[in-house]
């Protein structure tokens, strides 16, 4: 799939490439160095940081949102002008209607004093009331289109956004994925991502409507009264001063506590990748742990909010309150003095000034979810921005026609830039001709790997050259060197997707890429040949167009790395580069992949690096690395190499691969074997029947597999869906589950309700200020002024209240928001890690998916539960209480209003916020599964960068968003049909009030009092009422979002919420191993529940055996380590467990006795310490005595004693600063140091050169017989390289699920049964 032309150019945007790479580079975070000089050279030639980091940018946020704005094109400004035009227009009836009720006031006192007659005063009346039904329809439509424009725009513009974000994260150098700058992608794509929308929509709609309002209010006054108008206006610097001062603090702490909420992200992302190892050991409570201790700090700046946000807010409601105070107290003055004609203008200039000031308060907390958005965005740019050093996306570069495949290294120097002062190689010379396979082998960590990583251009070298046919590698344009050169690494990454899919973006960047699905096909088949991997594909349900699902899950590791070949081969790529390309397969599966890799060798250069020097012997050259930067210590052809007797001939040794020597006591039967024909793994029957057995038993475990990946794809919704359709819990008791669960801020909350309480009856208190005020218009002389003094004391009263309750109210309602954004933050992170095995196993609950989900759920529960719920509570509040005063004042026009005009506006509210919340739902699914696709990619990066894929993922990416604007639209029209319903009915409410409560007055049967009383009440309720829907995007996300929570809480089995598991009996401690028995066992994936993978498993362990599983690859043998793990219960057939059937021991309690080292390990953000020790109970500290015992025993002790700072040093983003061998040996040390009962290793020497395999392999056979005065424990493991078991006690053969052969080594051989096959291949 190719790209768009599009994405080879940037956007809109002030963006330069660095051509020459020339920029400095900051200090990594926790960085130590002896010579800053040399460690910040290292760290900017290695490809590292070669920019700010996003604490540092020069930007500011509010430059970056209105940067946002250059990713709309020309549709979205017609659609932005329109909506701006209406924000303006809705913005100005409000000022209007002051102007017809200032008009109502003069004819009304006209009335009182006797200048116009009833009938006069009825038609004035019906007049002005048509005034009311005009700005209603106004009103609706106005709001209508803006809203519907804006949003629809704003997803549309963050979607260019996104795109664009994904884009320049992708052409970063692979360093800048190893530190920690970049923080979580998933984050970045779906909180600040969120953030800009929330931003650049409703709320900027809200604040530019509120800005409309206060100017048009201000041009009303001055056109009324100039002079009043220019007194009262004192109080408007005030709030703009306010505002700016609490926006720019807030802006600056929304920063930092993003920068935090990012690498929470990235701790997330990573242990989510990798709950396997989570649940083997129990690691709950300590990863818990470490991400509590991020959230720590991001509370910390949080907490430090209060201040400004009682500044923010209480400033702003006082000087409102102030001003009107000040205006009554002026406007009595000049009224009397005769300077004012009439009091309706007294009362327009005030209610329109005043107006304008409540409209910047209304500016408030919009301005917070701005300064989010705005912090956000500079998040975002900060990457944007960041000139990549390795720029995989630049054009630049040669692109020669023909490439012969020359590679030389001349005196390279090179250390990785997260440890500068640890070079890997010292001025390495190495030359691998054309046409020539050259083969690297060597002790972990010797820079076998690492010359991979250069030839690919992921680091670029401090000194020295890496050159190719005579050229500064770097000289060549990156996309054309990626793919010429393709490269199969140890531990292979497939996409979520189908197997041809995944296959077929081996064709990335050459000219077959753009060849029609029907032509790909075939050229996937012939590399799915070539890698024997043609048969297990052919035989699944859908062949080729089967899912894997995410990163392959649902595949053995043999299979994996069949079609990792089959993906670097299809290509035809004139350099090959293997890094333990073969280790994962079983011997009869390497056998003939060995055999397919040996033929496409032939006219193309083939650079090999292995642990198995058998895959090796036929190459042209083998270049033997030395420890520790030795460099090359002799190279060679096999035969010289072995004559010499030097480095080589004693790994040869090691591995009994010499001319003359044999494993087993079955030499002579394998001898036997090949003169009677029988062709290497096969039965006698011929090449065809070979490979059909193994073939047979993959497609069993794949086709089971893969049903977690097919099963119910298109009708499986995740928990947000789930949400979607059922609503669950409503608010109010999704509100009230919050308060109970949060105790410690009860006397919080008691505050918080009391500042609540003072907000909103302030309004009903105003309504009657407001009356008794109008009436001393009808006053003379001293008497006005007195009374006009008296009120106007009052309303600074109410002021001085205010000040003090809004203070209280932003302090605490920080309070609450930081604490519940932590605590639940913390419970979907605990929650997510608690789910058993099988919800990770279902398609909607990617990696990806699943970190959006913990960035976004709780940021929507914080949006609504920090001032916001403040406001809408202080909205109830006055709901209620000017209801109430209304109908108590005067009962007949107050029930008219309250059960004639509000039911209306709540319900058309209510269906909004119904409407709103399945929008939401659908909205969030459809980028929850694009931010899964790009995080999977960044998981994955190297995979990515090998394949070039970089164009490929974002055409992909942006393809998945293409049409979320579109299907949003629909619902957009309807859902905001409602709200422009419910922010413009209140004025036929108004309207109502005004013509009945009038009419009621002229009759007789109202004084002026009662009648203001109720209307004003009514006017503050409607307003009210209005306001509280502006928050139901607010009230929509929070019930989505705790619903959510308490769903995954709900979903978390009962073993698994124990952080401390309870202890076993003290008998079984002191026993040696366990004893296992297996009976009838048979399995199947939950999710496909027809089709098994296990079928009658019979086995019995006794303890202290040494048992091994082994077979072709898919034949369930991991899934029996699975099962023992408990990982899954079998769908039939029990396994005892020391004579107690397992199922019915707590989860927890059962794997304490276990230890886990899987075929790929998985190390993460954190020290060696930190992950050795996470092998450990968290009840009990180890020391570092037992920790390095550990080490020792994983051959890891002098490699760690190596590192400037020993077990201190950092792993690195999913341990990633050490080679694949070295991640093994720690993940050996983490299992030996648990001590357990029961051993489990699904290939854990997989990744180990010859000498740290023999030497961990004999630790791992001294423990398991109790050497060095430990007690014996059990040992069950799977393997493929069968020298490693041939000691053990009992072996297993699976094969179709089941078990074929049983017995010890010399019994297998001389049965000659598929074991005696198998050594043969």
């Amino acid at each position: 799939m190719a790209a768009p032309s599009t994405l080879h150019a940037d956007p809109p945007r002030p963006y330069a490439s660095d051509s020459d790479g020339q920029t400095a580079a900051p200090n990594l975070p926790g960085e130590t160095t002896t010579n800053d000089n040399g460690s910040s050279a290292k760290w900017d030639k290695a490809g590292g940081s070669s920019s700010s980091s996003p604490s540092s940018n020069n930007g500011s946020p509010g430059r970056s949102f209105l940067r946002v704005f250059s990713y709309t094109d020309r549709l979205g400004w017609c659609m932005n002008g329109v909506a701006l035009f209406c924000m303006i227009a809705s913005g100005s009836l409000l000022p209007l209607m002051d102007v017809v009720f200032g008009r109502f006031v003069t004819v009304f006192n006209n009335y009182i004093v006797g200048t116009i007659s009833a009938d006069e005063f009825r038609e004035n009346l019906n007049y002005y009331t048509l005034f009311f039904v005009y700005l209603f329809i106004a009103k609706f439509v106005f709001v209508y289109i803006w809203t519907t424009l804006l949003a629809a725009n704003a997803i549309r513009t963050t979607r260019a956004l996104r795109i664009d974000f994904v884009k320049h994260t992708l052409r970063q150098e692979i360093a800048f994925f190893d530190s920690a700058e970049g923080g979580s992608v998933s984050g970045h794509v779906t909180t600040n991502c969120n953030l800009v929308n929330q931003g650049i929509s409703e709320k900027l709609g809200l604040a530019i409507e509120a800005m409309s309002t206060f100017a048009a209010a201000f041009v009303v006054a001055f056109i009324v009264q100039w002079k009043l108008t220019l007194i009262t206006a004192g109080i408007v610097p005030a709030i703009v001063i306010a505002a700016c001062i609490g926006m720019i603090i807030d802006t600056q702490q929304e920063n930092r506590i993003m920068t935090i909420n990012s690498r929470a992200g990235r701790l997330a992302e990573e242990i989510f990748a990798s709950m396997r190892t989570v649940h083997a050991f129990w690691a709950f409570p300590k990863l818990a742990r470490n991400y509590e201790a991020v959230l720590d700090e991001a509370r910390a700046v949080g907490m430090k909010k209060g201040p400004n946000m009682a500044f923010l807010f209480c400033s702003e409601f006082f000087c409102v309150y102030s001003g009107y105070a000040l205006a009554f107290w002026q406007g009595i003055r000049m009224y009397q003095s005769g300077e004012i004609s009439e009091p309706g203008k007294i009362i327009t200039v005030i209610f329109a000034v005043l107006l304008a000031a409540t409209a910047l308060t209304q500016i408030a907390p919009q301005t917070v979810v701005i300064s989010k958005a705005a912090s956000a965005a500079d998040q975002l740019f900060n990457i944007i921005d960041r000139e990549s050093k390795i720029d995989a996306l630049s054009d630049e570069g040669a692109r020669p026609d023909e490439l012969r495949g020359d590679i030389e290294f001349r005196n390279v120097v090179f250390a990785y830039p997260l440890r500068p002062n640890v070079p890997v190689l010292k001025g390495l010379d190495l030359s691998m001709p054309a046409n020539k396979t050259t083969a690297i082998v060597g002790a972990s960590g010797s820079g076998k790997s690492t010359v991979v990583g250069l030839i690919e251009r992921w680091f670029t070298p401090l000194g020295g050259a890496v050159t190719l046919d005579g050229r500064s590698i770097d000289e060549y344009n990156l996309r054309w060197l990626r793919t010429n050169i393709r490269l199969v690494q140890q531990e292979p990454v497939m996409f979520n997707g189908t197997i041809f899919e995944n296959v077929a973006n081996g064709l990335s960047g050459t000219k077959l890429e753009d060849l029609d699905d029907e032509q790909k096909l075939k050229l996937v088949e012939d590399a799915c040949r070539a890698a024997y991997a043609h048969e297990f594909i052919e035989r699944l349900s859908e062949g080729y167009h089967t899912p894997i699902g995410e990163r392959g899950a649902m595949l053995s590791g043999g299979q994996k790395q069949r079609l990792a070949i089959a993906r670097s081969v299809i290509s035809d790529p004139r350099v090959l580069l293997l890094d333990e390309a073969t280790s994962a397969l079983d011997p009869t599966a390497e056998h003939v992949v060995q055999k397919a890799l040996n033929n496409v060798a032939a006219g193309r250069t083939m650079v090999v690096i292995a642990h198995r020097l058998s895959t090796v012997r036929t190459a042209d050259n083998i270049v033997v690395m030395g420890a520790a930067g030795a460099g090359v210590v002799e190279q060679g052809t096999h035969a010289e190499l072995i004559a010499r007797g030097g480095a080589y001939a004693r790994l040869v040794l090691a591995q009994d691969l010499g001319e003359d020597r044999r494993d087993s006591d079955g030499d002579d039967e394998f001898a036997d074997a090949e003169k009677d024909g029988q062709a290497p793994g096969g039965t006698g029957h011929g090449d065809v029947d070979e490979a059909a057995p193994a073939q047979a038993v993959e497609v069993a475990a794949a086709t089971a597999g893969i049903a977690a990946a097919t099963a119910t794809s298109a009708t499986v919704l995740s928990l947000a869906g789930e949400d979607a359709k059922s609503h669950g819990l409503n608010l109010l008791k999704c509100l009230y589950i919050i308060v109970l669960e949060q105790r410690g801020l009860w006397l919080v909350f008691g505050v918080f309700l009391l500042a609540c309480i003072v907000g909103g009856a302030t309004y009903p208190a105003l309504a009657i200020l407001f009356s008794r005020t109008l009436d001393t218009f009808t006053l003379t002389g001293d008497a006005m002024t007195e009374r006009g003094d008296f009120f106007s004391l009052m309303f600074f009263v109410v002021a001085l209240g205010n000040l003090v309750a809004y203070a209280a109210l932003g302090y605490w309602c920080n309070t609450i928001a930081q604490d519940i954004v932590k605590s639940y933050r913390l419970e979907i992170f605990n929650s997510v890690l608690r789910q058993p095995m099988a919800f990770f196993d279902r398609p909607e609950n990617k990696t990806g998916a699943l970190v959006s989900h913990l960035a976004s759920e709780p940021q929507r529960l914080q949006e609504l539960l920090s001032f916001n719920l403040g406001l809408l509570v202080i909205i109830a509040i006055n709901l209620v209480s000017s209801c109430v005063l209304a109908i108590v004042v005067g009962w007949k026009l107050g029930v008219v209003l309250v059960f004639g005009a509000l039911p209306p506006l709540v319900l058309s509210g209510y269906l909004r916020i119904r409407l709103d919340f399945k929008l939401d739902a659908d909205t969030a699914a459809r980028f929850a599964d694009s931010t899964a696709l790009a995080a999977e990619a960044v998981m994955a990066v190297r995979t990515v960068a090998s394949l070039a894929l970089e164009r490929v993922v974002i055409a992909r990416y942006e393809a998945r968003l293409r049409d979320i604007a579109a299907k949003s639209l629909g619902s957009l029209g309807w859902t905001m049909f409602w709200y422009a319903l419910s922010q413009s009915i209140s004025l036929l409410a108004m309207g109502l009030g005004f013509w009945y409560g009038g009419r009621l007055v002229s009759f007789g049967e109202y004084t002026m009092t009662q009648f203001y009383t109720i209307f004003i009440a009514v006017i503050f309720s409607g307003q009210a009422a209005a306001t509280f829907f502006t928050y139901s995007t607010s009230i929509t996300q929070a019930q989505h979002a705790a619903n959510y929570i308490f769903r995954l809480r709900a979903s978390v089995p009962p073993d698994n919420r124990d952080d401390c598991p309870p202890e076993g009996s003290s008998e079984k401690k002191d026993e040696a191993g366990v004893s296992l028995e297996c009976r009838g066992l048979e399995f199947a994936y939950p999710q496909r529940p027809h089709a098994k993978v296990l079928k009658g498993v019979s086995v019995n362990i006794t303890p202290g055996q040494f048992v091994a599983f082994v077979g072709a690859s898919g034949c369930g043998k991991t899934t029996m380590v699975n099962l023992l793990e408990r990982f899954y219960d079998p769908s039939a057939g029990t396994v005892m467990c020391d004579g107690v059937d397992f199922q019915t021991v707590h989860a927890g309690q059962y794997r304490r006795e276990i230890a886990l080292v899987q075929q790929e390990p998985v190390l993460y953000q954190g020290s060696v310490r930190d992950n050795i020790a996470l092998g450990v109970d968290s009840t009990k500290p180890v020391s570092d005595e037992a920790i390095l015992a550990a080490c020792r025993q994983a051959n890891i002790d002098a490699f760690v004693a190596s590192l400037p700072d020993g077990l201190a040093t950092p792993c690195g983003a999913q341990g990633l600063q050490f080679s694949g061998g070295q991640r093994q040996r720690i993940a050996i040390a983490r299992a030996l140091v648990r001590r357990p009962r029961l051993l489990l290793l699904d290939e854990a020497t997989s990744s180990l050169d010859t000498e740290s395999e023999r030497v961990v392999q004999a630790a791992l056979d001294a423990a398991a017989k109790g050497g060095d005065g430990q007690q014996r424990h059990t040992t069950v493991a799977v393997a493929h390289r069968l020298s490693t078991i041939k000691a053990a006690d009992r072996i297993f053969v699976f094969s179709h699920g089941s078990v074929v052969e049983a017995g010890f080594h010399d019994e297998l051989l001389a049965a000659r049964g598929v074991y005696y096959n198998m050594c043969l291949g």
